[in-house]
């Protein structure tokens, strides 16, 4: 694998260390506004990397990162792999876990459909290691209603916490105990790494300033509006974005 996190023995000082390896491993050939820009676009079996989970037992998994986007298109438990029901994850296994026993999940990565496949929404599902122990667990012993209440809890502490500073440090605060996300978090992965990808890049030829407000959410549950680079967002570091994403440049 080219990334991996234990939960035995982890702290705080270790995830951070793995999610900056997971970020230092997705490729970038430049910086916009000081931030990584992932790459537009990659062939092959170099679009993926793999990162490697383990929960306390011991028990470890290993997931298929695209890349381009730091979406999870499958994982690999003993000799059987699982991919999600989608083109992008179909393509991915050609690639991926080659000569393993190949299944596909009846649903495919993205939160509303992993919400609905669970019957949870991501307000009520909590974050922190022990939620991650229980993600790795319920994934190690295939069930797919629990798989895709799991792979919320994985896909929050792993990509999410890689693509925004604020994310990490909200799995950080929540290591001693299981709580669900903050509404500022939330509101980050809706939708907001695409739309803040999109504008960090436009607002390099327009005088830093977005050509589109983002709006998020903060940490109280109120409106903010995003205008340029130096906006300075209430919530704390909210903004310290770590990764843009090229694609979304129309």
């Amino acid at each position: 694998a080219n990334v991996s996190f234990s939960l035995s023995g982890a702290d705080s000082k270790s995830y951070s260390k793995f999610i900056t390896a997971l970020r230092k491993a997705l490729p970038s050939k430049e910086k916009v506004s000081n931030i990584p820009l992932l790459l537009p676009s990659a062939s092959g079996a170099s679009r993926y990397i793999l990162m490697q989970l383990s929960n306390y037992d011991a028990k470890a998994i290993t997931m298929a990162i695209d890349v381009t986007n730091v979406y999870i298109m499958g994982y690999l438990v003993n000799s059987t792999s699982y991919f999600a029901n989608e083109s992008d994850a179909k393509l991915a296994s050609q690639y991926v876990f080659k000569g393993s026993t190949l299944v596909t999940i009846p649903y495919s990565g993205n939160y509303e459909r992993l919400q609905n496949a669970a019957g949870k929404i991501r307000e009520k599902i909590p974050l922190g290691f022990r939620a991650l122990d229980s993600a790795l667990t319920s994934i190690f012993h295939y069930d797919s209603t629990a798989a895709a209440a799991a792979f919320l809890v994985i896909l929050q502490t792993t990509a999410e916490a890689s693509r925004f500073k604020y994310i990490e440090g909200q799995i950080i605060e929540r290591i001693p105990k299981n709580e669900v996300p903050s509404p500022a978090a939330l509101s980050l992965e809706n939708e907001a790494w695409s739309l803040l990808s999109k504008q960090i890049q436009l607002a390099q030829t327009n005088n830093g300033a977005f050509r589109t407000p983002v709006v998020i959410i903060d940490n109280k549950g109120q409106r903010v509006e995003i205008t340029n680079l130096a906006s300075k967002v209430q919530i704390k570091d909210v903004n310290s974005k770590l990764l843009l994403n090229k694609q979304n440049i129309a």
